[in-house]
């Protein structure tokens, strides 16, 4: 077969890291006389996923043991998926976790940003969830034993707005929150 571990490893970085459509790396391969279809690209991925499953269970165990994760989604475009319209959005959700000499990252993909996603993400889990401030989250910060944290980016950000429309030249509660929150900066990048 010509799927080798390092074709197998250069198809998925291009996919994933690059970005590049498998109909785009199809066109690539075709200009260097390599005929692979993309059907067939598509049948690797989706094996390699099948073989990596146990090391991301491993993964997600190691996640879900962690005392503190970070989770955060964003929007992705994809071009064709069975049932919706070609560009519709859809969402990865980011995890983060681990000792810190282990860190643990996770990507999620899904068509939804409910509020089921990260519930379904991290049942079971037990410790701080720390994320910004969309309400998806709301559910999963409700669970018993979990206990949700704001991120200081977004809540310094309130402040910024909360200063613009206090009277120039005043010193108000927002300067002294962004001040504080300053000061944690510091702190933080002292222990750097």
């Amino acid at each position: 077969s010509m799927a080798s571990p390092s074709v197998l490893a250069m198809l998925l970085t291009t996919k994933y890291v690059d970005g590049l459509p498998l109909h785009r790396f199809e066109k690539v391969l075709g200009r260097h006389g390599i005929d692979i279809p993309r059907q067939t690209l598509a049948r690797w991925v989706i094996q390699c996923g099948e073989h990596f499953r146990p090391l991301l269970n491993l993964m997600r165990d190691s996640l879900l043991a962690s005392r503190v994760i970070h989770c955060d989604e964003t929007r992705v475009q994809v071009l064709k998926e069975p049932d919706r319209e070609p560009g519709s959005q859809s969402w990865m959700w980011v995890q983060t976790g681990g000792p810190p000499d282990k860190p643990v990252i996770l990507f999620d993909y899904s068509t939804s940003r409910a509020q089921e996603v990260p519930t379904r993400l991290l049942d079971g889990y037990r410790g701080y969830v720390m994320t910004d401030d969309y309400a998806g989250y709301t559910a999963l910060g409700a669970q018993a034993g979990v206990e949700r944290l704001g991120c200081w980016a977004h809540a310094r950000r309130k402040f910024v707005e909360a200063q613009k429309v206090q009277p120039k030249g005043k010193t108000g509660r927002a300067d002294i929150a962004l001040n504080l929150i300053n000061k944690l900066y510091g702190i933080e990048r002292d222990l750097k």
